[in-house]
Order: C-alpha cells, then structure tokens, then sequence
C-alpha cells in the first residue's frame, strides 16, 4: 500500500435523496450530464478520479491551486447549467477541498485527508467551496477569490477541530494575486539599466518586523522606480523569491535584469542596522555595499543615500533636482510611518479578508491621528475605504465619502505621491464620469511612478475604455516586462486590447492564461463570434449571464467606454449572439 502527500477534492449534491424520491429517472439523467461536465474540468486541471458513490467524487490533485481552480470552474459551470431551468431541474453541488496524507489501494484513496475533504464538502454552502486551512495557506493570492472565516469546524469521526475558509467571489482590488511558478514573459536581453530589489531580511529578534523590511523594501524598490534611465522589476516579482533558494544569477536570467540589490534590516527599539548589497547577476560579485547604524527617525535619510549611490553607480551621478524628484514626501511623526507600514500589511490583502481592510482603515486612521499631515497616510485610507466598500452588499454612502474626504484631503497634502492620483483617477473616471480628469490623474500616477505594475494596469484599462488600445496594448507589454510572472490584472486589459484590436486568437491565449473568469466572459463570447464560432460564443455568453447575475444591458452599462459607439459596437456583438 502507497502513502503521499496530496491535494484532496470532494463535492457531493446537495439535497440528492430528495431528488431522487421525488424523480429517481430524470434525477439520474441530469446528474448524468453534470457529471459528464465536472468529470471533464477535473481533468482539464489535471485532477484524477479516483472515486464515485451516487452523487459523490472524489480526486486528487498535484497541487491545491489546480484542485481550487477547478472547484470555481465547476461551481460556475453548474450555475450555468441552472440557467432557465425549472427549479426540480437544477442541481446545485458542495465542494471541500483539504491536504493531506493518504493510502491508496486498489485504485482508492484512504486515511483522514480524504475524510476531512468530504466534511468540508459538507460544511461548504451550497454551491460554494471549503478549504482546509492547509489549503488556504497555498492559495491565497494564487488565485483571484477571496474569503470568509469558517472558523474550528467540528467534523464528524474527526478526533480535532478543522480551521477551515469559506471561497467567496473576488472582493476589492487584488494587488498581488500571481502564480509565482511560472514565468510568462521571457526576457532575451537585459537593459543596461535594468535591477530588482529583493526583500530586506528580517534579522531581528522580532518576527512581527517583518512588515517593517516589507515597508523598506517597497519604498526603496518605489524610489528608484520614479528614476526613468532606470528599468525596476515589480515587487510582485522580486519579492517572490523570498522563499526559493536560487541563486542571483539564476534570478538574474529569470528577471531579465543586471543588478540585484538585497539586503538586511536588524531592529532593536529605535534603533537599527541596514546593510544594502548591490550585486552584478553576470558574476554574482558586488558592485557597491554599506551598513547604517541608524534611528528610526533616520530612515529616510538612509533610504535616499542607498538610492543614490545605486543611480550613481550604475548610471552615473545623480543631479540634485532629479534627486528631490524621486524622494517620497516625510511624515513629520515617524510614528505615523510605522502605523501605516502596518497598514500596508493588511491593505495588500484587502481583498482576501474584509478584515484586512477593517484593519487597514484603523491602522491609517491612527497614522493620520499622530500625524495629521502625512499624505501617504490619507491616500491609503481612501484606497482601502474603496476596498471595504466592495465588501458591502449595498452601496454605502458613508464609506464612500470619507474615501472622497481621504483622497482630497491626501491631494492637498502630497500631490506627488503616485498612489492618490491612481485613486484619485479612479473615483472622477470609474464613479463621477468625469473622464477629462481621470484620464489626468491616471497619466500623473503613471508619470511619478513608471514601473509600479498595478499602477500600468489600471492605467492601461483606462485608456482601453478611451479607446486607444494600441498605448494600452503597449504599457502592458512593458508591464508584463516589469513583472515577468505577470497574473489576471495584465491579462485581463490584454485580452481586452486584442479584443478591440481584431487579434481574437491573441485575444482567446490571453483569456485562457485568467485563472477566474468573471465579467471577462461577456468579451471572451464577443471574442468567439468575431472568430465565427458561435456555438462556442452562445455557450460563453450563458455562462457569463449566470456568473456575474446581468444582462447584456446591464454589463454594458457597467462598462465606461467614453465613446458611445465603442459601447454600441460590444453591445451589437452581445445582441447578435443571444438571438
């Protein structure tokens, strides 16, 4: 008998014996033709069947993400297939999904993984997917869903508690959401100005400092981004290889890029050492090197010495002006910068709990309570206002004025930071309609600050909506530079683009590589029309009608295109599929 360490799926009907009571023959038909669809997309990502009792499957998956990405496609795909049916015709699935170790024979999985998969399938709501927190810990950020608490499930003939997440829809803006497995963008030559910046150890004693060398690391990598003869791989990137053993050259290759910077942060109270590395990936030897001794209320002064010395030496000396440009506004309460590093913790993952955004709006309040003219600090606040209120059910007013509040009031303080004029782009574009200004504050976002990745995202979105696909199509070709792994917020608006562009094959590549289709459907059918296959078009735009709850109608009123015959012209594509 063979044991391993596996990924276990589970998914069960729900209310099956009742069905069955009621009509055991056409019961068995629709689970016929269910099963036919869940059996296809468990092997699409790679699953394997390895068991089936009635209404039950179990299978195994080499990795948690695939078996989660499955567990959504299959959720949606039933939805879908609820769609204009009566209601004893529709068949509506749980699904648990846990890690584990198990015994298999005779073509069977054994052991307390596979029994802990099917109690979460219980525990799951209908139509809805529960995992195991072992799970979770693998695929949050992996995989653009968000989630709720489940809290200690007592499961039945399960001798402990099981700390278990409800998988919910994406709520907020993801910023970090990547599959850091994989590169997607292959870089043949490196830019003589090219670098990344790893994250700065955490040496002291304290684990909690982490978010404080997270917060340095940011804000150096963010400096050095604002310097144009420079090209600064995203954080997004870089900062995935905290956890791999890889070598600088090897990480060099894979970025794309000729420096390295890495280094340490030792913290004790209020005082601290900083040692920063700059590092040659073509041979590993270092370039320039220097430790601070330092306190807290030095670190700016600290940060802006490393980031000239590494302009300096890589592109020569930094002229004054260029010098101040770069430099990030100071608080004057060092106090209120380490409250919102803490909330920068929370705020990156807004869209994984409501609670982090709770937590991040508390931690930016207290920053601008100690230090009431910090702009980064209002800017912040505004950013996770918007994220909490994706969490509402129902518009809330409240929130969004104190997000309006915020943004202004981090506009009067700090006009260049680039974070309140991407939010600041967004509230005149996406909710007051005032596309002159928006358009303004998302092209002063992208100037102050050209390598930040979610800002070129957003940026290029926007100007998709402008119709001008061909700048678009560009600065997310550069974005997917910046951030060779890349994940859905670039290839989302890539689709998008050749969409619009006439590049439907392109278009199709590019929605495939989305590991959660959503309101991305409506252009993905659009898209197989152009390509003349209509079934397939009729199909998609089902299933986008069902995922999402709207209409053609209502998507398209959703969308704010600032030429109405771009809207009419998507508007006719949908029409002329849904006949």
């Amino acid at each position: 008998m063979d044991r391993k360490l596996t990924t276990i799926f589970a998914s069960d009907v729900v209310g099956f014996s009742k069905m069955m009571g009621m009509d055991e023959v056409n019961t068995l038909k629709i689970l016929k033709e269910r099963r036919e669809a869940i059996d296809g997309i468990i092997d699409e990502h790679a699953g394997i069947i390895f068991g089936s009792a009635g209404d039950s499957v179990i299978a195994e998956f080499s990795s948690p993400i695939k078996a989660a990405e499955a567990g959504v496609a299959i959720q949606q795909k039933m939805k879908t297939m609820n769609v204009d049916k009566i209601e004893s015709d529709q068949m509506i699935f749980r699904v648990g999904i846990n890690i584990g170790d198990v015994m298999i024979s005779d073509d069977n999985l054994f052991g307390d993984a596979v029994n802990i998969a099917a109690r979460l399938e219980a525990a799951a709501r209908p139509s809805g997917i529960c995992v195991s927190k072992t799970v979770f810990d693998i695929i949050n950020r992996k995989i653009l869903v968000s989630f709720e608490d489940a809290g200690e499930l007592n499961l039945k003939n399960i001798e402990f508690p099981i700390k278990a997440f409800h998988v919910i829809e994406n709520k907020g803006i993801a910023r970090f959401t990547q599959d850091s497995e994989k590169i997607h963008t292959e870089v043949k030559e490196a830019e003589p100005g090219s670098l990344a910046v790893m994250f700065f150890k955490n040496l002291s004693a304290d684990a909690e400092q982490e978010y404080f060398c997270e917060g340095f690391s940011e804000d150096l990598l963010s400096m050095l981004s604002r310097y144009n003869k420079l090209v600064v791989i995203s954080s997004h990137a870089s900062f995935s290889y905290k956890e791999k053993s890889k070598s600088f050259k090897e990480i060099g290759k894979e970025l794309g890029v000729r420096y390295i910077i890495h280094g340490s942060v030792r913290k004790l109270g209020s005082k601290m050492r900083i040692s920063a590395n700059l590092v040659s990936t073509e041979n590993e030897s270092s370039v320039w090197s220097s430790s601070f001794d330092l306190s807290v209320d030095e670190v700016f002064d600290v940060q802006d010495q490393i980031a000239e010395e590494i302009v300096s030496t890589i592109v020569g000396r930094v002229e004054d002006d260029l010098l101040k440009s770069i430099k990030s506004k100071r608080p004057e309460n060092m106090n209120s910068y380490d409250l919102v590093l803490q909330g920068l913790e929370y705020a990156k993952k807004g869209n994984i709990f409501k609670e982090n955004s709770e937590a991040a709006v508390k931690l930016f309040g207290q920053a601008i309570e100690v230090d009431p003219n910090y702009g980064r600090a209002h800017a912040w606040q505004a950013c996770s206002l918007a994220n909490l209120m994706d969490w509402e059910d129902e518009d809330d007013s409240n929130l969004l004025d104190q997000c309006l509040n915020a943004a202004n009031k981090a506009l009067e303080l700090d006009p260049s930071e680039p974070e309140i004029h991407r939010i600041m782009g967004s509230i005149k574009f996406y909710l007051e309609h005032d596309y002159s200004l928006g358009k303004y504050h998302f092209e002063k976002s992208r100037e102050l600050c050209p390598s930040d990745v979610f800002i070129i995202s957003r940026y290029a979105q926007m100007l998709i909506y402008c119709g001008e696909f061909e700048k678009s199509l560009a600065e997310l070709e550069r974005a997917k530079r910046l951030d060779p792994f890349s994940h859905d917020m670039l290839f989302g608006p890539l689709a998008f683009c050749h969409y619009w562009l006439e590049n439907y094959d392109e278009a199709v590549e590019s929605f495939k590589t989305i590991k959660v289709l959503n309101w991305h459907l409506f252009y993905l059918a659009a898209t197989y029309f152009k390509k003349g296959d209509k079934e397939l078009a009729k199909e998609k735009l089902k299933e986008a009608k069902a995922v999402n709850g709207m209409d053609i109608n209502q998507f398209i009123d959703s969308q704010p295109y600032t030429k109405e015959e771009l809207a009419t012209s998507l508007k006719d594509v949908l029409n002329s599929i849904d006949v």
